[in-house]
C-alpha cells in the first residue's frame, strides 16, 4: 500500500512539473467573414497533368493578412473525403492579392504554387484526390472566412469565380510544353462565357 501511495505522489508531481500554458491560437489580424474567399479550385485531371490540384485564395480585405493559421477543409457532398489542412508558416497577403495552395510539399513547390499542404494532404499516388463534388470551408479561430459548394469540378481545366462573381469552368490552353489545362493560378481569372 505504501507503494502505491509514493508512486501516485510521484505522478503528481511530475504532472504539476509537466504542465503547459496551451500554445496561443494564431490568427489572421483582422480577419472576418469574406476578408479571405476561394477564387479557383483546380482538381484531379484526367489525362496527362503538371500543374496538380490547387486551391486559389484572394485577399479581400482591405488590410494584408496574414494566412498563417487558416485552416482548408475539403469535403464531399457524401462526407466519404474529408481532407483539413493547415497553413503552417507565414504567409503575407496584401489586399487584392491571390495566393495558389497546393497539394505538393511546401519545400518542392511548382512555380505557380505559394503553398505547399504536404504532409496535411496525402499524396495524389496513395488514391486521395480534391471531391468531385463537395465544398471547401476557409476558417480561422472560429471564424468561417469563406463557403464554396461545387457540384462538379472540372477534370481538364479549373472551376473558377469572375469578376462578375459567376462561377464557370476554365478550359483555357495554358502556354508551354506543360500537360494539362492550368487554369488562371495567382492571376485575375478568365470571364465566363
Amino acid at each position: 500500500m505504501h507503494a502505491a501511495v509514493t508512486s501516485a505522489l510521484a505522478c503528481a508531481t511530475l504532472a504539476g512539473a509537466c504542465a503547459a500554458d496551451p500554445e496561443p491560437a494564431i490568427c489572421p489580424e483582422e480577419a472576418a467573414a469574406g476578408d479571405l474567399r476561394v477564387t479557383e479550385l483546380r482538381g484531379e485531371q484526367s489525362g496527362g497533368d503538371s500543374w496538380g490540384q490547387w486551391i486559389e485564395v484572394e485577399n479581400t480585405a482591405a488590410v494584408a493578412l496574414d494566412l498563417e493559421g487558416v485552416v482548408v477543409d475539403l469535403v464531399s457532398i457524401d462526407g466519404a473525403t474529408r481532407l483539413r489542412m493547415l497553413i503552417r508558416r507565414s504567409m503575407p497577403l496584401e489586399p487584392g492579392e491571390r495566393a495558389v495552395l497546393g497539394t505538393p510539399p511546401d519545400d518542392a513547390l511548382p512555380a505557380h504554387m505559394d503553398y505547399g499542404f504536404g504532409a496535411d494532404f496525402e499524396t495524389e499516388a496513395d488514391g486521395t484526390e480534391f471531391p468531385s463534388a463537395g465544398g471547401v470551408t476557409l476558417t480561422s479561430c472560429g471564424v468561417e472566412l469563406d463557403l464554396v459548394t461545387f457540384a462538379g469540378l472540372p477534370t481538364m481545366g479549373t472551376w473558377s469565380l469572375d469578376a462578375d462573381g459567376t462561377w464557370c469552368a476554365d478550359t483555357t490552353p495554358g502556354p508551354g510544353t506543360e500537360l494539362g489545362l492550368p487554369g488562371t493560378p495567382g492571376e485575375p481569372n478568365t470571364p465566363c462565357p
